[in-house]
């Protein structure tokens, strides 16, 4: 008999959603498995060093332009931000102000970013710091090179500030976390009865493949209603909403992945999943297609294409699809990332 996963309050998603717990570098993390969000902790480091609840920021950045809308973005957010304009300058302040979290800019004169996020993850005093790494550039192998040199993630600089805030306030929440949280106090009996307004929630599990060649099976959290339309959210609602990441529950030692949707190239979800969430319009059009992708690969099956008459053109359908494209195979519905087709050939019915 299944049994149903642990309620907890999730701060980012505003409600109770189910979590799952697992260790990272030994301490117990317990994470919202809708988005991801680290719950339990909250976002104040009172607890932390100094007592005074101060959370400093370092930003590393060779612009002025940069650093000064950052900085300021971060000071009205309530942060004290220090800075520095290059990678020796970035350490000299490391090294001084001991901050709680780090922005470091990927291309700078100097130390390479990568080799200044490994010298602070060298040492024994500042490796519990994490470095956000920002970029311009669009280079899919970046969160790989992040990753592998200590930093937490790697973004991309944009004008809307909202996902570079949300990942300092999850990096931050995580560092203050302590083991001994959820011992600190139990919860009073209206907390507790809290859990029975948990979002409605069902799992789906679906097969992905990544621009790097890689292939596995993630699973995902939908809600039950969905907000856009009637129905169930679906895997390609998730795909199409303004997150950059999915959170996937995985098999393995570490059970949970955050995937970059710029770096998926198709998603294979079970048959039903497409007709489940959508509810078609009276009158559809049927148009089986052959659709080859980048990497060479070709898959046949059809989309429907809904509208009044005269208005239901292929072409029209793919212009005002959002990224993924929904393409109905014999045994899959294929979610296809509409930057990586090469090319749609009609064919008939």
């Amino acid at each position: 008999m299944d049994t149903q996963p642990p309620s907890e309050y999730c701060p980012r998603c505003q409600s109770e959603q189910p979590i799952f717990e697992f260790d990272e570098d030994g301490v117990s993390v317990r994470r919202c498995q809708t988005c991801g969000f680290p719950v339990g902790s909250g976002l104040s480091l009172e607890a932390g060093p100094g007592g005074g609840g101060e959370i400093k920021i370092l930003c590393v950045d060779d612009d002025p332009l940069i650093r000064e809308m950052l900085g300021d973005i971060l000071r009205f957010r309530g942060y004290t931000v220090v800075t520095a304009s290059d990678g020796k300058a970035g350490l000299e302040a490391v090294a001084r102000e001991r901050p709680q979290l780090i922005l470091l800019d990927v291309m700078m004169p100097g130390l390479d970013c990568f080799d200044i996020c490994r010298k602070i993850k060298d040492n024994p005093d500042l490796k519990a710091i994490p470095v956000i790494i920002l970029t311009a550039m669009n280079d899919p192998r970046l969160n790989q090179r992040a990753f592998e040199a200590g930093a937490a993630l790697a973004l991309r600089k944009t004008a809307d500030t909202s996902n570079v805030l949300r990942t300092i306030e999850a990096a931050l929440t995580l560092k203050a976390h302590q083991p001994d949280v959820a011992e600190a106090s139990e919860p009073s009996g209206p907390s507790r009865a809290a859990a029975d307004l948990a979002v409605p929630m069902r799992a789906v599990t679906s097969t992905f493949w990544t621009i790097d060649g890689s292939s596995f099976e993630g699973g995902l959290s939908l809600h039950l209603n969905a907000e856009s339309h009637q129905g169930p959210e679906t895997v390609l609602d998730r795909l199409n909403d303004p997150e950059l990441f999915l959170t996937l529950r995985v098999t393995g030692d570490i059970p949970v992945v955050f995937l970059n949707k710029i770096q998926i190239i198709r998603v294979d979800v079970p048959p039903g999943e497409l007709s489940e969430g959508t509810h078609l319009a009276s009158e559809v059009n049927i148009q089986a297609i052959r659709i080859q992708l980048i990497n060479g690969e070709q898959l046949q099956g059809s989309v429907r294409i809904e509208g009044p008459s005269g208005r239901r053109r292929l072409s029209d359908f793919l212009n005002t699809q959002p990224a993924f494209l929904p393409l109905e195979g014999k045994e899959h519905l294929h979610l296809l990332h509409k930057r990586f087709i090469a090319r749609i050939v009609p064919l008939r019915s």
